[in-house]
């Protein structure tokens, strides 16, 4: 009775036009976003200002329980340092994050679904993804490591001499116009995902990214990189490689896992998205991540009051992307963003982030 009765829902649903589907969806997210993880109920370990264990409760505010922390005398809650912090909407956010773990959705479309403006769809969008933290897992087994190629982009860059041409150059090859994402996936499916440099990869950068996270028995394929090949000689990892135009050394070892992140990830950003700028282009990764593992919302939940350093990243992200322009690449920063936070950090407090 009840299989006949979803059967029944289900054609019913999908003999309506599209603009009565996406009512239904949105009514729909409003009755389960109860269930979604709550901020107020989240586990309180440590003061997010100076790491110490010494605190109290300090009365509550707006339903939110404060702390006071005996040491710096500072007083927090579960939110704070998280993308959660001063987060206003609260309903309309939770139907967001469930819309944003549904497909790729323009910015435009979302704002209109959610019935928020399109700077704030933005800035959810960001602070979501700004939580994600790199896997910290060691990669066992065989691995699979290459760079993934991208076209330098300032996407949404105002005031650039060349504005309809934000993006990078139409040159062949590997070269200083090409922002290189590592991707680092064992058969486990353990993936580190990162953003390293514009222009080409070395040695320093797969070694600031995943040095020391392999196991004894892992073994390395890629192709005939020598940046690749000299990383797993000082690590003293077993390394397998083979020509590109290859793409296999044979049986199993190949990057064919890879390849398909690679054209998963590209399809989402130069199809879905109509490309995204260089400056966000590790957050979108993270999105592509997290829809691979069909992450669910109460997961999403617990990764944004786990980071304490993600409003850190997230308002801080013009500043990160100028760290990374300056010391990763031989482009020039250029045309800084007019919009500013009054709790941006120092260009040297930015230098001292976990950034990799």
């Amino acid at each position: 009775m009840i299989m006949s009765v979803q059967i029944e829902i289900i054609r019913l649903f999908k003999s309506l036009p599209n603009a009565e589907k996406d009512k239904v969806l949105a009514e729909l997210n409003q009755v389960t976003v109860g269930k979604a993880i709550r901020v107020e109920d989240a586990y309180v370990v440590c003061c997010p200002h100076c790491e110490s264990k010494l605190f109290v409760k300090n009365g509550t505010r707006y339903g939110v329980q404060n702390y006071k922390c005996k040491a710096c005398c500072k007083v927090f809650t579960s939110r704070t340092g998280t993308s959660l912090y001063r987060l206003q909407k609260r309903e309309k956010f939770e139907l967001y994050k469930a819309l944003m773990l549904e497909s790729y959705s323009p910015i435009k479309q979302i704002a209109q679904k959610v019935g928020i403006s399109i700077q704030t769809a933005f800035d959810w969008r960001h602070k979501i993804l700004s939580c994600i933290s790199r896997e910290e897992k060691a990669f066992e087994g065989i691995t699979e490591i290459d760079d993934i190629w991208f076209s330098y982009s300032q996407k949404g860059r105002k005031g650039l001499k060349y504005s309809k041409r934000r993006g990078g150059s139409n040159r062949a090859g590997d070269n200083d116009y090409q922002a290189k994402l590592l991707i680092t996936s064992d058969r486990n499916k353990t993936t580190n995902m990162s953003l390293v440099r514009i222009g080409r990869l070395k040695k320093a950068d797969i070694e600031r990214k995943v040095s020391g996270k392999f196991s004894k028995d892992s073994i390395l394929v890629s192709d005939k990189h020598k940046s690749i090949a000299a990383f797993a000689k000082s690590e003293n990892i077993k390394h397998i490689s083979f020509n590109a135009s290859e793409h296999t050394a044979g049986g199993e070892y190949h990057v064919q896992n890879i390849n398909n992140m690679a054209s998963g990830l590209k399809t989402m950003i130069n199809g879905s998205l109509k490309g995204v700028s260089t400056k966000y282009l590790q957050n979108y990764a993270n999105w592509y991540h997290i829809m691979r593992e069909k992450v669910n919302a109460e997961e999403i939940g617990r990764l944004l009051l786990k980071n304490k350093n993600a409003i850190h990243l997230h308002l801080n992200r013009e500043g990160i992307y100028k760290w990374f322009i300056d010391n990763f690449s031989k482009r020039t920063y250029r045309c800084p963003v007019k919009r500013t936070f009054s709790n941006m950090l120092t260009p040297e407090a930015i230098s001292k982030l976990n950034l990799g």
